[in-house]
């Protein structure tokens, strides 16, 4: 009997094409979305623990309030402090401390000229982070340099600089001697780095740090604990500065905060997505309410020749529920499509953005389950009204 009443569905929804695509277009379009927003939220949250993996959880980082991202970006440097890193150095834990001073100067490069973003990074921290900073070409910088650079890998490409070309900043020339690999931190694709001293001499902030970044032991090598260390850290700077204005991280701390703010975000417009979820089982139930009108004379004819309640209600949530689930299947497909097409665009639209796709068979599988239910359950009353038309007047109506 389940099986008849599948072909019967089928035969029903075959029998009015445009009304039941039209049906399946609104849940189509509302998995799509869903789909395409949570994808991508996925893959951001994977390309996010890629960076903070690549950087280091052994990393202890000082900033100004309000300013602690993996990625420095151009307004890090508007707030600037002091700090003695000597006594930072003699933590017990720590492998490695430094500066960095992020500054717009002006640069000129052939006929491209103007104010962009430039770390002063001390030599022997790019060289401890060189598992983050790794250059595609050439190399990083070396202790005892001063007037060398290394660019990330689209601002090379914008000022058609290569290894070994030379460029100006403010008013030294420095020799490009290396080109980072590309990174899905626009910050630092777009960063020119030189030698700290060099760019606070040029900016004439002797000094002055817009960031410190501190590596510890790894978590667990040596009895040492990334979180311990940054308690020290931190006291150590509040006892420095005499009070407690500069924010002191960990990576892994920073990494939880962004995780939770994309979940936060992907939740929001997921939630604003599934409206028209809602939208589509409404087209459902009204296509279902015709439905039992346009068959009454045929539910009268099931019903007399031995058909029950419950043989007229599963037909009805059959098909309901198969307008559903293909309106799902289909909108899993364009949602990816979607999500994939977003992901080429966005490098184009938002220069050095990188944007990956998570593909989860559990969620596509949910997202299936989950509009075949809908689809019936918007059905459900038409299904009943259906399955309590008394025989004699469903044989009579016209």
């Amino acid at each position: 009997m389940l099986l008849d009443s599948i072909r019967l569905s089928v035969r029903h929804l075959r029998h009015r094409p445009k009304r039941s695509w039209l049906t399946i277009l609104g849940i189509l379009i509302g998995v799509a979305a869903v789909v395409a927003l949570v994808s991508l939220g996925q893959g951001m949250q994977k390309s996010i623990a890629q960076e903070f993996e690549a950087f280091g959880y052994n990393v202890v980082m000082i900033a100004g309030h309000g300013e602690h991202r993996l990625g420095m970006g151009a307004l890090l440097g508007v707030h600037t402090f002091q700090l003695d890193l000597e006594p930072l150095k003699k933590i017990h834990g720590v492998e490695a401390v430094g500066g960095v001073l992020v500054k717009t100067p002006y640069i000129s490069a052939g006929r491209r000229e103007g104010y962009l973003l430039t770390w002063g990074m001390a030599p022997e921290l790019m060289q401890a982070f060189g598992t983050y900073y790794k250059p595609a070409l050439g190399r990083l910088l070396k202790p005892g340099e001063t007037q060398t650079a290394v660019l990330g890998n689209n601002i090379a490409q914008d000022l058609g600089l290569s290894v070994g070309d030379r460029f100006t900043i403010e008013t030294l020339e420095f020799e490009v001697v290396g080109i980072l690999e590309k990174r899905a931190d626009p910050d630092v694709n777009y960063a020119i780095m030189i030698p700290i001293t060099t760019l606070q001499e040029l900016v004439g902030e002797q000094n002055k740090l817009s960031l410190v970044l501190i590596r510890t032991a790894q978590h667990g090598h040596a009895g040492h604990d990334v979180a311990s260390i940054a308690k020290e850290v931190r006291r150590v700077v509040t006892e420095q500065r005499g009070k407690d204005d500069l924010n002191v991280h960990t990576t892994g701390e920073m990494l939880d905060l962004m995780q939770n703010l994309v979940g936060i975000l992907q939740a929001a417009l997921g939630g604003i997505a599934a409206i028209s979820l809602l939208v589509g089982g409404v087209g459902v139930m009204n296509t279902m309410y015709t439905a039992v009108l346009e068959r009454t004379r045929e539910i009268g004819v099931m019903k007399a020749v031995g058909a029950r309640r419950r043989h007229i209600l599963v037909l009805f949530l059959l098909e309901s529920g198969f307008m559903g689930l293909i309106g799902g299947l289909l909108g899993v497909f364009a949602g990816l499509g979607i999500a994939v097409g977003i992901k080429f665009l966005a490098p184009i639209f938002l220069p050095g953005t990188t944007l990956e796709v998570g593909f989860s068979p559990g969620l596509m599988l949910g997202v299936l389950i989950f509009s075949f239910v809908l689809g019936a359950l918007s059905g459900l009353f038409p299904a009943r009204a259906a399955a309590k038309l008394p025989p004699v007047e469903a044989l009579r109506y016209e």
